[in-house]
């Protein structure tokens, strides 16, 4: 229990938080669920009201960083990416505005594009970190 204290306590105290996944199956490993349920505590990132659940980390910033050998974020696969979906869902639950996210995907479908893609999730990451 202590750890689990620990862990909603370093993720109360960030400004900043960057998730970075590969895609298992058409969401993330496992590790990052249990992350997600330690880090949603009544009263620490979330509370009950009269009016209904208020997220408490609307102060900060969330960068999702995510590889996948296939297309999940656009294409005839879209409706198969729970990942960043369910971290949106999350977010806004705990109160975090906003999302930004760098699909690293498609290397696995076209390894000959690998470097292409690689480079983008390079330069997009940059630009992000301007204002980020």
């Amino acid at each position: 229990m202590v750890r689990l204290s620990e862990l909603v306590d370093q993720f109360v105290a960030a400004d900043k938080i960057v998730i970075v996944n590969p895609v298992w199956n058409f969401l993330f490993p496992p590790v990052l669920k249990a992350y997600i349920d330690a880090i949603c505590v009544a009263g620490k990132t979330f509370k009950y009201t009269p009016e209904g659940i208020i997220g408490l980390a609307s102060d900060k910033k969330l960068l999702h960083i995510q590889a996948s050998g296939s297309v999940l974020s656009k294409g005839p696969a879209a409706g198969f990416e729970f990942s960043h979906r369910y971290l949106t869902v999350v977010s806004k639950f705990i109160g975090i505005p906003s999302i930004e996210v760098i699909y690293i995907e498609g290397m696995g479908a076209s390894p000959d594009q690998a470097p292409t893609i690689k480079e983008k999730a390079i330069q997009q990451a940059l630009e992000l970190a301007k204002n980020f």
